[in-house]
């Protein structure tokens, strides 16, 4: 391990997951996103996932690992042995069940799946994680996955890029693409928060849409997120939508009410109340903007375009 891991030096950026896990020597409940694999094979070299492709690993308390590769999963468990500092150690993975869906070229996804068999120690090293694979033959370079709702449920926007939300923006705005912007179109931003709306101790996240393929006169797109083992899944979309969100203390079907503000189209403002229906949101009464409904604020504090976050298009 020593010998593979010096030549594969790496200076991560120190993101918080990975920061806590290098001092206190634990990875369990961590996540972390593919940086690079790099073989000791000089005809093989240095492999990187294409920017638009995903490749993350959760490491679960409970001895379960989750992967995202590209556009399979693949679920298993995961055992790690650490030496007297903590920082390095045995690791290994146990059989892995990932689905069978063919990924565009090129992609990582089946070597990947078919090296976690091999992998045999671990390095815990600014900020990134090494796996190393038996008898030299290569290593995995991981950095930690920055998400939007680690920070915690606060009423602020955030700004911190994230790149499974981002992808599951893409994922249900079909429209923009490259094609969009190179026939005229404009990229667009997003900015998200993040609230505990059903109470589990799992923050949804709320984002929230610029720019002009994503806004119209009433306001903008909104969307609602809940993160889980297979990545965000989308909850609401609500069109034509001001900030902030109202998080309301009531309650029906165990999710809070949710109110959000409507304008524009020669319409008078309004505000929307939503209540979950026990599988989305369906809206329940409009109420008028004065006075304001009770509630806790959710990306309060600004929403200009210039405070979003880059969204690159799909294609």
């Amino acid at each position: 391990m020593g010998t593979a891991t010096g030549e594969a030096g790496g200076a991560g950026g120190g993101v918080d997951a990975g920061a806590t896990a290098a001092v206190n020597g634990s990875l369990t409940e961590t996540e972390w996103r593919l940086v690079e694999f790099q073989s000791m094979d000089d005809a093989i070299g240095t492999l990187r996932p294409n920017p638009s492709q995903a490749y993350t690993m959760r490491l679960s308390r409970d001895g379960t690992v989750t992967l995202r590769l590209n556009c399979n999963r693949g679920t298993g468990t995961w055992s790690a042995r650490p030496s007297e500092d903590g920082t390095s150690g045995s690791f290994e993975f146990g059989p892995l069940a990932t689905t069978r869906a063919l990924c565009p070229p090129p992609s990582l996804d089946e070597r990947l799946a078919a090296d976690t068999a091999y992998v045999r120690g671990y390095l815990l090293s600014d900020g990134r994680l090494y796996l190393s694979l038996m008898a030299d033959g290569g290593i995995y370079a991981w950095e930690p996955v920055a998400k939007a709702c680690e920070g915690g449920s606060g009423v602020a926007f955030d700004t911190t890029p994230d790149a499974e939300l981002e992808e599951a923006i893409r994922r249900v705005s079909p429209d923009y693409t490259r094609d969009f912007i190179a026939a005229g179109g404009s990229q667009g931003r997003y900015l998200h928060g993040c609230f505990d709306l059903d109470g589990d101790g799992t923050d949804e996240v709320f984002a929230y849409l610029l720019g002009p393929v994503f806004c119209g006169t009433g306001g903008c797109d909104l969307l609602l997120f809940v993160d889980g083992d297979q990545g965000y899944t989308l909850i609401n979309d609500f069109p034509i939508s001001r900030l902030p969100v109202l998080v309301s203390d009531e309650r029906t079907g165990g999710w809070s009410d949710l109110f959000r503000l409507e304008s524009g189209g020669g319409a008078p403002p309004t505000y929307v109340r939503h209540a979950y229906d026990g599988v989305r949101y369906v809206e329940r009464e409009r109420l008028p903007v004065e006075p304001a409904p009770a509630g806790t604020e959710v990306l309060t504090g600004g929403s200009a375009f210039q405070d979003g976050i880059p969204l690159k298009p799909q294609g």
